[in-house]
Order: structure tokens, then sequence, then C-alpha cells
């Protein structure tokens, strides 16, 4: 079982510098790094540093599922490990991860960041919410593997399609991929041995205004759940969407944003309905165990 590491990097070289020889301790296969037109000159740093590191460097700024699905592409390993610039990883953490892969309907391994655990989810009034489950020290099966630090089986990846590109560029892609491997019969697992540490949102800030972040997040989580609900849900889930704009106005703006990419939401539903194997009811009796959900109401910018 071979695997590669994929890191997409954006003028995150701070991190790079930091965090490469631990990823480099992991002993994998192979470690590529997507440089996604950095101007803080990561691709030429890791070259000259790091000649076993592979590094695709993009001319053009792709954004966070581009570069990701780019990275896959040109992956080789049997297994994906994803890791963000400002992850560093424990140097166990292929020893605690690469058995479950035995496992032949397993996924994806999400793994252990400082005071996260696996995801639980359900749905209320029609609306996807969220939280952490019991931070223990027992696996547990998860609602999604985090894009920050995961291992991926590759031909599930690519069966999948990888992270949707219209969520470009970003937010719950990999909420909605974990989504759809589920309705797929596929597993996900939370390991509390596979251990990182990772210092949130260090490069979408230096790209976007916050108010651009908060509208893009919003749209994106309208979108997954409209891709992938199924039927019994979309009635309750437009009243709740309904309501969700009479009571906060600001709301409009990332519902007009989402409603402008129906047309490919229709299209994915016809085309995906005929890989369901596991219905939502299903799902969310598994994952039900809510605690402080997200999202709140929404206060959209």
């Amino acid at each position: 079982m071979t695997v590669s590491v994929i890191i997409p990097a954006y003028n995150g070289l701070e991190f790079i510098k930091s965090n490469l020889d631990t990823v480099l301790a992991l002993k994998a296969g192979e470690v590529i790094v997507v440089d996604d037109a950095s101007t803080d000159g990561t691709a030429g740093y890791i070259t000259r540093n790091y000649p076993l590191v592979k590094v695709i460097a993009l001319s053009q700024n792709v954004r966070f599922p581009k570069a990701v699905n780019l990275g896959v592409k040109k992956a080789s390993g049997d297994i994906i490990v994803l890791l963000n610039q400002d992850v560093k990883p424990e140097s166990d953490l292929l020893k605690s991860v690469l058995p479950h892969f035995s496992q032949s309907g397993l996924f994806a391994v999400t793994f252990h960041e400082q005071k996260y655990s696996w995801a639980s989810a359900h749905i209320n009034q029609g609306m996807l919410e969220f939280s952490d489950g019991t931070r223990d020290n027992r696996i547990h099966a998860s609602f999604w593997a985090s894009g920050a630090g995961s291992a991926f089986r590759k031909s599930m990846w690519r069966e999948l399609g990888g992270f949707d590109e219209s969520l470009t560029p970003g937010y719950y892609e990999d909420l909605d991929l974990g989504w759809r491997a589920h309705k797929r019969g596929y597993n996900i697992i939370w390991d509390p041995e596979a251990k990182i540490s990772h210092i949130r949102e260090t490069a979408y800030p230096k790209a976007f205004p916050a108010g651009y972040l908060h509208r893009i997040k919003e749209r994106n989580f309208l979108l997954v759940q409209w891709k992938n609900l199924d039927r019994k849900y979309l009635l309750s889930h437009i009243s709740s969407l309904i309501s969700r704009v009479t009571h906060h106005p600001g709301f409009l703006v990332p519902a007009l944003m989402a409603v402008v990419r129906l047309p490919q939401v229709l299209i994915f539903r016809n085309r995906e309905k005929k890989y369901i194997r596991t219905a939502d009811d299903r799902l969310f009796t598994e994952f039900s165990r809510p605690q402080t959900a997200y999202p709140p109401n929404s206060t959209a910018l």
C-alpha cells in the first residue's frame, strides 16, 4: 500500500519551512506540494532545499478544491494523505492510519486535530446541522473527513470525482465529498491516535475580504445541501430557507449566489441518483448526536 502526501500551498512559506521536515519524517512514498501561484517564493524554496519533494507550480491561482484535485491526479500512491500547509503531523501518523485501509469499504480516515474530533450531523427543520462528537480515545465513524488533514483511498476519490470544483474558492468541499461517499455506501472514520497540529485559516484571509469569505461559506453550505439532501427533506429545507432570509435579509445575497448554480446542482442530482445506496434517514440516525450545532441562525454580512 503506497502513500502520497499532498500539500496545497498558497503564500504559506513560513509554514512550509516549519512543517515540511515533519511531513518528510512520515516516510511516505512521495510528497507533492501544489503551489497555487504563491508570490512568496514557496516553489523556489522547496526546489532548492527539498529536491525529493515534487512541486506542481501553478502559473494561475486556482484555489483549494482545484489545487487538491490536480495534486491527486499527479499522485502515484494508493492512499492520499491530504495536509494543509499549516498542518504538522506526528511522526507515527501513518502507523495509526494505514491499517484501517484493510477494510474494503473504507474511504477515508480523518485525523485528530487538537480540540476537534469526529463530525456528527443531523437535520433540523430541513437544514443540515453539524457538530464535533465526543472527544475520547475511541475510533468513531465521522460524517466527513477534514480537507485539512485526512487520508483517502485514491480509487474511491477518483470514483467520487474528488472535490467539487464548483465550490471554488472553497469551504465545505470536504463535507460535500464525505456526504457523497456515505450515500454511496462507503465509510469514514476518525482515529484519535492519528494526531496533527493545525493553525487554521492561513490562506483564505490573505486572498479575500472577510465579508466575501462569509458569503462564500453560506453559499457553499447551501449548495452542498441542495446537492445531497434526499427529496423528502427539500420542502422543509425551502421553508427554512425562506424563514432565514425573512429574519436575516443579509442571507439573501449568498442564497442568490447559490441559486445561480442551481442548474449545475440539478445536473449533479440527476447523475448521482443511480449511485446512491444509503438514504439520509439512515445516515442521520447514525450521526445524529447534536451538541452545539453549526450553523446557528444566519447573520450573513
